[in-house]
């Protein structure tokens, strides 16, 4: 049997337990999960604009979690040790790297304008209708998609230019791999500071302020609250109060697990701009490797626990997930 170095078999290790096993237990959970969420939201009726963001940060997730677990696959210690007649790194490169990265963004940003909206709301609460209405919303959400969609451009039109089969000079074996134009690293090197450094850090500075800003707000303004509702309406006033404290509590905490479960990524890719050797091809790549192992686990739990949240924090989205699991129940009974 090959042997191979002691980083090279903690690599491994982690490589098949982190990614291999657990990774795609909770990613395909994930998956399932996030498509009963956007089944839920849609029995709901879209008729909040908490709904409309959710729902959106469900399918990015969905995306995210899907070209995750293609990764997750592919990039096995067998698998990638094996003489293919492809280059794999290529391969998983193009297919599922790059486009992880795109939808992994795009939650990024659906999540901090979820918290920023949230904000509006508990510090304007009589303007926040006019300023984010439903469609205004949806627009916001669709051009989350489109702009970060630029990520993907740069990367397939000026680093890659397509697949081809040439010769390996060291095996002397003709393989499918993709070459790259003249300025490929240069268009890398401003993407990879656009969007892995300057977008993330962007992302988790509006999603802390506003988090801070919301727990301040609601604690500062309990007191103040309870002291107004008086009267007949006491009761509805309550009701209502409490109804906009727990959705906001809610999205509180998809914005803390969204920052911790994120900012080891952010932190292995700033690492990487200033210690050339943690690069694929450097002499560090196995520690940089083995730290990959980790945040992309922590990505996918990220993408996939929103549903617990949801069921435990919002009343609303629980109801309508028994109901919904009882016409299951019951349609599995007649058959």
């Amino acid at each position: 049997m090959k042997s191979y170095p002691l980083d090279s078999l903690i690599s491994d290790f982690f490589n098949i337990f982190n990614l291999l096993i657990v990774g795609e237990v909770i990613g395909i959970l994930g998956i399932l999960g996030n498509v009963f969420t956007i089944r839920n939201f849609y029995k709901q009726g879209f008729h909040d604009t908490v709904s409309v963001t959710l729902t959106a940060l469900a399918l990015s997730d969905i995306g995210a979690l899907v070209t995750q677990q293609g990764y997750n696959i592919l990039i096995n210690p067998w698998l990638s040790r094996m003489e293919l007649d492809f280059s794999l790194y290529d391969m998983v490169a193009v297919f599922f790297f790059y486009p992880n990265g795109y939808f992994i963004r795009v939650s990024g940003l659906i999540t901090a304008f979820t918290s920023f909206e949230r904000c509006v709301s508990v510090t304007l609460p009589l303007k926040v209708r006019l300023l984010f209405s439903r469609k205004v919303v949806l627009i916001v959400n669709v051009l989350i998609f489109f702009l970060i969609s630029i990520y993907l451009f740069p990367l397939y039109y000026f680093y890659c230019v397509e697949f081809v089969y040439l010769v390996n000079p060291l095996t002397n074996r003709t393989i499918y791999t993709l070459i790259y134009r003249e300025n490929a690293d240069i268009v890398l090197h401003v993407s990879y500071l656009l969007i892995d450094l300057a977008v993330p850090y962007f992302t988790f500075l509006v999603t802390t302020v506003s988090t801070v800003v919301i727990v301040v707000q609601l604690r500062s303004k309990a007191k103040w609250r309870s002291a107004v509702v008086s009267g007949k309406t006491q009761g509805e006033k309550s009701d209502a109060l409490l109804k906009e404290k727990r959705t906001s509590v809610m999205l509180v905490t998809v914005s803390l697990i969204f920052i911790v479960c994120l900012i080891p990524h952010s932190a292995v890719l700033t690492a990487l701009s200033f210690v050339r050797e943690l690069k694929l091809g450097g002499a560090y790549f196995n520690i940089a490797f083995l730290c990959y192992t980790f945040t992309f686990l922590m990505e996918t739990i990220n993408c996939s626990v929103s549903i617990l949240v949801y069921y435990k924090m919002s009343t609303k989205f629980r109801t309508t997930a028994q109901e919904m699991l009882k016409v299951c129940k019951k349609t599995d009974l007649k058959h």
